[in-house]
C-alpha cells in the first residue's frame, strides 16, 4: 500500500510541472530571509560534473559545451542564453551560504557545475524546452526555475517543523519496529505524551499545534479537492496526526528536527528550513548535498 505523504508528494509534483510561464518578484521565506528564489525566472541547465550519477564520472566537454549553446540558440522561443562558469557559480555560493557551515563543509568547487541559464519568450512552451535541454549529451539535469519557484513559495508556506506520527498499517520501518507492543499500531497516547515532553523542551520553539486526524483528512480533502483522483485514492485513517511547530529564525531547527524523527510513534519529521535550501541548491546550483529530500530529518 502506498502512502498517503507518497500520494501526496507525487501530486505535488504533477500540480507543480504544469505551472510553466510564472512571472513576479522575489520571495523569501518571512523565517528565511536569506532564502531568495529569483526573479523573472529562467530555465537552468547544469552540466556534467564527475560526482553527478549520469555523467559517468567525467565532465562535460568543450564540445559537447559549444554543441548544447548553440542548440539552445537556435531553439524557438529562446530570448537569451548566458553561460555561468563553475568560478562564479562557487563564488556566489559561497557568498549565499556563508553562514551555514554544514552546508559550505559539503561542497567542493569541482563539484560545482556549468550551466547556461535561458530566457524564453512569454509564450513559449517551458516544459517542452526543459525535456529537450535535458536530453543533450553532457547535460547534468536541466530545471526550470519557475517550477522551483513555485515550489519554494509552498513550502514557505508551511510549519517550521512538521511531525508526522504513525498511522495503522504504516510500512515506515519507524512505525513497524523498536516500539514493543505498539508495532504497526498508530502512535500511542503514551508516545504522543513523550513527543509532546520532547516538543516543549526544544530550544528556540515559539509555540506548536495538534492536528487531529480527523481535522487533517479534512484539511487534505479541500486542498486537494481539484483531484478527485487522489482524493479518492486516500482514506482518512491513512492520513497522520501531526505535530506543527514555529520555531524562532536563528533557532537550530534541524537537531531538535532529527530527535523527533527518531522518536517512538513518529512517521516522519520535517524541516521547512532545510526543504527551503534543498530547493535553492538544486534550481541555482544544480547541487543536492543533503542526503534525504526535501528536508526529510533522520
Amino acid at each position: 500500500m502506498k502512502s498517503w505523504l507518497w500520494r501526496v508528494t507525487a501530486a505535488a509534483v504533477v500540480a507543480l510541472s504544469g505551472m510553466t510561464g510564472l512571472t513576479g518578484s522575489a520571495i523569501a521565506s518571512p523565517a528565511n530571509p536569506d532564502i531568495t528564489v529569483i526573479d523573472n525566472p529562467e530555465i537552468a541547465v547544469f552540466l556534467c560534473t564527475p560526482s553527478a550519477y549520469r555523467c559517468d564520472k567525467r565532465y562535460a566537454t568543450a564540445k559537447q559545451r559549444q554543441d548544447l549553446e548553440k542548440f539552445l540558440k537556435a531553439t524557438p522561443e529562446v530570448t537569451e542564453v548566458r553561460f555561468v562558469s563553475r568560478a562564479a557559480s562557487y563564488a556566489s555560493f559561497r557568498k549565499e551560504f556563508a553562514g551555514q557551515k554544514n552546508v559550505l563543509a559539503a561542497v567542493r568547487a569541482k563539484d560545482v557545475p556549468e550551466s547556461f541559464r535561458v530566457r524564453v519568450s512569454g509564450v513559449a512552451d517551458r516544459t517542452r524546452i526543459t525535456a529537450l535541454a535535458n536530453r543533450r549529451p553532457g547535460v547534468r539535469f536541466a530545471t526550470d526555475q519557475a517550477e522551483d519557484r513555485a515550489l519554494a513559495a509552498k513550502e514557505s508556506q508551511e510549519p517550521d517543523i512538521s511531525v508526522y506520527l504513525c498511522v495503522k498499517g504504516s510500512l515506515m520501518p519507524s512505525c513497524v519496529r523498536g516500539r514493543g507492543k505498539a508495532n504497526k499500531s498508530k502512535a500511542t497516547v503514551k508516545e504522543k505524551q513523550a513527543i509532546v515532553a520532547a516538543i516543549k523542551r526544544i530550544p528556540g520553539l515559539l509555540s506548536y499545534e495538534y492536528e487531529d486526524q480527523a481535522t487533517a483528512y479534512r484539511n487534505f480533502v479541500e486542498e486537494y479537492a481539484d483531484n478527485e483522483a487522489i482524493v479518492e485514492a486516500t482514506k482518512e485513517s491513512e492520513v497522520p496526526e501531526s505535530y506543527r511547530l514555529s520555531m524562532r529564525p536563528e533557532a537550530d531547527w534541524y537537531s531538535p528536527c532529527r530527535r523527533l524523527a527518531r522518536m517512538p510513534g513518529v512517521y516522519v519529521a520535517y524541516d521547512q528550513k532545510r526543504s527551503l535550501q534543498g530547493v535553492r541548491l538544486s534550481s541555482e546550483y544544480g547541487l543536492s548535498i543533503f542526503e534525504t529530500p526535501g528536508g526529510r530529518c533522520e
